[in-house]
């Protein structure tokens, strides 16, 4: 080995680790500038009894009767319920510890277990999962909405991970992994219904794939696989799922339900995710066309199903909410990372270079506009915070008071229901009764200056196209 090889694998070693803890940091100055929201105010109090949590016990408490009445993923709102008992640093520390931690999981999915680490696959995965999510906010940084999407996508590809090392280097038994592979695919089972359903295909088609190639399995591979299948049918057929179900019929014909809910999961994946559709189409031809064994294309391929798996479960709901594309869009990622981890022809690594380059200038853009958006909700957030506590103070349990609007898909209140007019609204009662409240009402929505937008209403919510007193255009 020469001294430039010796030295050139510690720099991107260092260069590797850099960047996950860079990543982790920026996420966690995000995560401490988004205050609760909506659904975080009502996880604050237990199903059960309408108090406010103290412990664990309070929490499993709740979610059991929860699971009973309302959903089934028990693992994921425990979470969520549970994080609003100690000071919201600790959610904080957690979030971007899984979100890093994310990142690193598709890398390890996409290149097995090489010892020299790869910043640029790095980059281009955080890269993606920041530019392609279209609700950023709702599902990496708002405390309810991130344990029901991102810690989702986390523990599935966690599930995943052994499966992935497997098929890119078979690996010898360890005592160990089926009691371990078991309670990972319960808990990703259990997670999410259509990010789990992506999952089960993934881990269908690897365990197939084995089969046919080596005759039989490892134990831990049915092991992870019954797992799955056992968290999955817990959170299919939890009874809360059914009691909430809307009880009037569609008029709809069952031909028309099934071809809107089809054509909306297609104008999910392609409206938001084409681009990585598209890249990967790039990416996989080019893999091809060095004549890789099966094993190499088969991965990145049983990876894209498991996204479109992913994608099209939703078509058994009858809403496709934009952050259920969270693990959709996980999964595509990792499987355009895993033909980049794969591609060795001739001037596929300046290529690569100059991608990662065009979209960093461009993400770098948007954290700089997210940063400000972000921060600007927080401080009008507290703001408003300290103005009812004024009030509480002065014996005011009734207060009128505005709707804060932010700008940005990487805030986490952006198309969130903040403070509405109507005092009985779920928002407004649960937000009044964290803070101590007998009513909360909005009567005007207030905003902030933000660049390229028309609205000179910020300062006190006053009607369209009339100017705060001292305000003037220049």
């Amino acid at each position: 080995m020469n001294t430039h090889t010796r030295t050139a694998r510690p720099l991107a070693s260092r260069l590797f680790w850099g960047l996950a803890l860079a990543m982790f940091f920026v996420m966690l100055l995000l995560n401490c500038l988004t205050p609760l929201v909506a659904d975080d105010y009502t996880f604050a109090f237990s199903y059960l009894t309408g108090e406010r949590l103290q412990n664990l016990g309070d929490v499993l408490a709740s979610q059991y009767h929860h699971y009973f009445t309302w959903s089934g993923r028990f693992i994921i709102k425990c979470l969520a319920q549970w994080f609003t008992i100690p000071p919201k640093l600790v959610f904080n520390l957690c979030n971007a510890a899984v979100y890093t931690g994310l990142g690193l999981l598709i890398y390890w999915l996409a290149m097995g277990r090489r010892r020299a680490r790869d910043p640029l696959v790095l980059l281009l995965i955080f890269l993606s999962l920041w530019e392609i999510s279209p609700v950023f906010g709702q599902t990496n940084l708002w405390m309810c909405g991130s344990c029901n999407y991102l810690w989702a996508s986390f523990f599935c590809l966690a599930a995943l991970l052994p499966y992935g090392l497997y098929l890119r280097a078979p690996f010898a038994h360890r005592r160990w992994l089926p009691f371990a592979a078991l309670a990972a695919g319960l808990a990703a089972g259990w997670s999410s219904e259509n990010t789990s359903a992506g999952l089960l295909v993934a881990l269908v088609l690897a365990v197939g794939f084995v089969l046919y190639t080596e005759k039989k399995a490892p134990l831990w591979m049915w092991t992870g696989l019954a797992g799955t299948l056992a968290g999955f049918a817990l959170l299919i057929l939890a009874p809360g799922n059914y009691l909430r179900q809307d009880t009037a019929a569609d008029p709809r014909g069952p031909l028309t339900i099934l071809a809107v809910r089809l054509l909306t999961a297609l104008d999910q994946l392609w409206g938001h995710g084409g681009v990585l559709l598209v890249l990967f189409a790039v990416l996989y031809c080019f893999l091809w066309l060095q004549k890789p064994g099966a094993r190499a294309l088969f991965w990145p391929a049983a990876l894209l199903l498991a996204g479109l798996g992913a994608n099209f479960a939703m078509i058994a709901s009858p809403v496709y909410y934009d952050r259920s594309t969270h693990g959709v869009f996980t999964f595509l990622t990792l499987a355009c990372a895993a033909c980049i981890a794969q591609l060795t022809l001739p001037g596929a690594r300046r290529c690569l270079c100059a991608l990662a380059a065009a979209v960093f200038l461009v993400a770098g853009v948007h954290l700089v506009q997210a940063t400000y958006d972000i921060s600007s909700f927080y401080v009008m957030r507290r703001v408003r915070e300290g103005l009812w506590m004024e009030q509480k103070a002065a014996g005011v349990l009734d207060i009128e008071t505005y709707s804060i609007e932010p700008y940005t898909r990487w805030c986490a209140g952006r198309s969130l229901p903040d403070v509405r007019e109507d005092p009985a609204d779920w928002v407004c009662a649960d937000t009044a009764r964290y803070y101590g409240l007998n009513s909360l009402r909005a009567t005007e929505a207030h905003t902030f200056p933000f660049p390229g937008q028309t609205n000179a209403t910020y300062e006190r919510g006053l009607p369209e196209g009339e100017l705060p007193s001292g305000a003037g255009l220049s």
